[in-house]
């Protein structure tokens, strides 16, 4: 063979060997975008997303009755109020069950937990009036024929706001509630258990701090 011939072959069979690294490599990069791809899809269910509409949760006991809401209706529901020294949200579900909150007190909005036991339902006219610190609940749990007995109203007890912040609110209560058809001269003596947690997310907000 001549010199020339033997150079030739020699860029031949080079190019084989490149040719057949170039696969491999190709191979290998597939290979791991495969197992990233699996792994990615392995690990869906650690990762954590967030929506961005009203949603939490309002789980309670009110008297003998579990009461529990996980899908709430961003449209009939008010926006979160922010004030000065208070907070105020009323949300509902789709089947008109609704969550009033209302509490008031000053530096409310700046430590958390704040718990607030002064209950409108049990202040007299002038006390509710006069007081800086109080706090409203109620619940609505619709029947098929309304009636202001459907209203349960925290009577005693307490309020607390565990976070608050622009896009999360929880708050627990605790204590003993009343229809809201009881007379106000009988409520001591209708009272039931009331209690439970308020979550709720990604609201819309009206702040009137300033």
């Amino acid at each position: 063979m001549t010199p020339q011939r033997i150079k030739a072959s020699n860029l031949v069979f080079l190019a084989m060997i490149a040719t057949v690294i170039a696969m491999f490599v190709t191979a290998l990069i597939s290979c791991k975008g495969e197992t990233k791809y699996n792994m990615d899809k392995a690990n869906d269910s650690k990762i954590e997303t967030y929506s961005n509409v009203l949603n939490g949760k309002v789980e309670a006991v009110i008297g003998d009755t579990q009461f529990l809401i996980t899908e709430f209706n961003a449209k009939n529901s008010t926006s979160v109020v922010f004030l000065k020294d208070g907070l105020q949200f009323k949300i509902l579900d789709n089947n008109n069950r609704s969550v009033l909150v209302n509490m008031y007190a000053p530096g409310l909005l700046d430590k958390f937990p704040f718990t607030i036991n002064s209950i409108i339902e049990s202040l007299s006219t002038e006390e509710a009036s006069n007081s800086k610190t109080k706090g409203k609940l109620e619940i609505l749990l619709p029947k098929k024929k309304a009636s202001m007995q459907d209203i349960k109203m925290l009577y005693k007890g307490s309020i607390t706001l565990k976070e608050a912040s622009d896009h999360k609110i929880v708050v627990f209560f605790k204590g003993s509630g009343v229809n809201g058809d009881t007379e106000v001269n009988k409520r001591d003596e209708e009272q039931f258990p009331m209690e439970g947690v308020i979550e709720i997310n990604n609201f819309e907000i009206y702040d009137m701090q300033n």
